[in-house]
């Protein structure tokens, strides 16, 4: 596994056409792939075409290039020939920087977060790319309110990165496609076709606005079916993010009555717990079939090595937290 630029830098030159890279491990164990040399070149210049950089551009990298996310950063500086600059991943990017202008900087969520409460930051940065996890409604108004050119992208390991952009905006407009990327449904899922390269069926549930525009509601892999409804989780908690505190996600248990009872797992350490207070917010900005049943405390939600909420885990864990309170 690559754990540095400096070990990217050398498997980059190296004679191999691959480069190895694992997944992200988000619906399962990551795995190892070997991805095109060249089409991470094709997808370097995707991103550079779409952002408008050039010879004189600085991207920077707060990601590591362990993930795919970081190896890009450093390979679209490599392909265009500009300046590179990165640090050790933390919480608090760009806390001690001192240079100048970054016309394009990769991120993740909880990254953006420091950054949008640190203003001293924000006027060193003219585009900010952001991926590894979802953008709650909450973080999406602070971008927002912000005024900082932001981006949300699309795509996974398998892709050599994004085939999907948008600017962060309110109301949220739909990811759209780069050249040389088609997409398609399936079943309601998404299935990626890369020019010259593979076709790939995804677990994602699309919704299309064109041929080369679209919105990501969940995961197919995610669906709950609760009296015959099918419920997606993600979209119950884009409703919830402005009005529960703390960390929460959206889980299911097995129901003899219903097949399976949405569930409410919060991140909470109180003895006292608040099951009405919680329950009552859901039934406020439900509708009646997707309101939980049933809430569950643990003392963290847990992630996978990527840093997104595993959700395999979690179903487990929440198994575990209704037996012990049986």
């Amino acid at each position: 596994m690559i754990r540095s630029y400096e070990e990217l830098m050398e498997e980059w030159e190296n004679p191999m056409e691959w480069l190895e890279c694992h997944t992200s491990g988000s619906t399962g164990e990551p795995k190892m792939i070997h991805l095109p040399k060249k089409e991470m070149i094709a997808s370097a210049l995707r991103s550079i075409h779409y952002f408008g950089l050039s010879a004189d551009s600085l991207l920077y990298s707060c990601i590591s290039p362990e993930f795919i996310g970081g190896k890009m950063v450093w390979i679209r500086a490599n392909v265009l020939g500009c300046r590179f600059g990165y640090e050790t991943p933390t919480n608090t990017p760009l806390k001690d920087y001192h240079g100048g202008a970054i016309d394009l900087i990769s991120v993740v969520p909880s990254q953006l977060i420091y950054i949008l409460a640190n203003p001293s930051i924000q006027p060193f940065l003219r585009k900010i790319l952001v991926g590894g996890a979802p953008i709650n409604e909450m973080l999406r108004k602070k971008i927002v309110e912000s005024g900082l050119e932001v981006y949300e992208s699309y795509g996974m390991t398998e892709t050599a990165s994004h085939i999907a952009l948008r600017r962060i905006t309110i109301p949220q407009e739909p990811f759209k496609v780069l050249p040389g990327i088609k997409v398609f449904g399936s079943d309601g899922r998404m299935e990626i076709e890369i020019e010259g390269w593979q076709r790939i069926v995804t677990n994602d549930l699309v919704r299309f606005v064109s041929q080369t525009s679209f919105y990501i509601d969940g995961r197919a892999d995610n669906i709950i079916i609760s009296g015959g409804r099918k419920i997606i989780p993600e979209k119950i908690e884009e409703a919830l993010f402005p009005h529960i505190p703390g960390q929460f996600c959206i889980t299911s248990l097995p129901d003899d009555k219903w097949g399976e009872r949405v569930v409410l797992a919060m991140a909470d350490t109180r003895e006292n717990h608040e099951d009405d207070f919680y329950l009552g917010i859901c039934r406020d900005h439900l509708e009646g079939y997707e309101v939980p049943k049933q809430v569950i405390y643990l003392k963290e939600l847990p992630l996978t090595s990527g840093g997104k909420i595993s959700r395999k885990k979690l179903k487990e864990q929440a198994a575990e937290r209704s037996l012990e309170n049986c």
